[in-house]
C-alpha cells in the first residue's frame, strides 16, 4: 500500500488477518482497592477475557468489583453464562421458557462470590447484560446502580420466505432466578441515578464507587 503523507510517498506491506476486538477491559480505581471491569458486549471470547481481567485485578489486591454493563446490547448467552459463573452464586442464572412451556435452565457452579459487587446499568443495557444483572440482583450478589435497562428478554428466530424475505418469530422468553420476565420491563436498579450527555463527570460511576466503599466498610 503506497501512502502519500506530507508530500512524501512511502510503501507499507499489509497483512490480511483476523482481528479480534476485545469486549472486556479492566482497571483498578485509582487510590482504592476497588476493581472496575467494563463489558461492551457478550462476544465469542468474552468469558475468557473476563476471567483474565478478573485474575489481573485480583493480583492487584482487589477487594470489591464494579461491573459496568452500560451501553451493552447483549450478545451470546453462552458467553454471558461463562461470565456469570465467575460472579453469580451457585444456582439458576437464567431460565429460557419456550412457547410450549418447556424450560431450559442455565446454572452457576460458583460456591459464593469472593467479594462485594456493584453493577452499572442503563437504558441501553439489553438482553444478555440484563440476564447477568438480573441474576446478580436476584441472588443478592450485587447492588445495581443506574437507570432501568432496555427490556429485551425474548428469543427470536428468522423463518426464511420467498424473494429474500423473512419473518422474525419470538420462540422463547428469558426469566431471572426469581422468575421475573425481563421482556418489556427491564431490570430496575437498586439505586436510581440518571446520567445525561451534558454531565461533565460520570455521576453513575461515582455513585457506584460510593456504594462500594460503604460495602467494604461494613
Amino acid at each position: 500500500l503506497r501512502i502519500l503523507r506530507d508530500g512524501a510517498e512511502q510503501e507499507y506491506a499489509i497483512t490480511r488477518d483476523i482481528i479480534q476486538v476485545a469486549s472486556v477491559r479492566g482497571t483498578m480505581v485509582e487510590g482504592t482497592t476497588i476493581g472496575y471491569i467494563r463489558i461492551g458486549s457478550f462476544a465469542e471470547h468474552t468469558g475468557e477475557e473476563f476471567k483474565q481481567e478478573l485474575s489481573a485485578l485480583e493480583a492487584q489486591d482487589m477487594k470489591g468489583l464494579i461491573l459496568d454493563l452500560r451501553q451493552n446490547p447483549g450478545g451470546l448467552i453462552t458467553s454471558c453464562v461463562k461470565v456469570a459463573n465467575e460472579v453469580v452464586p451457585k444456582g439458576t442464572i437464567v431460565s429460557v421458557v419456550e412457547r410450549d412451556g418447556s424450560k431450559e435452565e442455565y446454572t452457576s457452579s460458583l460456591e459464593a462470590p469472593k467479594y462485594p459487587i456493584v453493577v452499572l446499568i442503563d437504558g441501553n443495557s439489553a438482553s444478555a447484560s440484563e440476564i447477568l444483572s438480573g441474576a446478580l440482583q436476584d441472588t443478592g450478589a450485587a447492588t445495581l446502580v443506574g437507570t432501568t435497562s432496555y427490556g429485551k428478554g425474548s428469543v427470536q428466530m428468522v423463518l426464511p420466505l420467498l424473494h429474500d424475505d423473512g419473518v422474525k418469530l419470538t420462540i422463547a422468553k428469558y426469566y431471572t432466578p426469581n422468575g421475573r420476565s425481563i421482556d418489556g420491563t427491564g431490570i430496575t436498579p437498586d439505586v436510581e441515578v440518571g446520567f445525561s450527555p451534558g454531565d461533565t463527570q460520570d455521576v453513575q460511576l461515582e455513585k457506584a464507587e460510593e456504594v462500594m466503599e460503604e460495602k467494604l466498610a461494613q
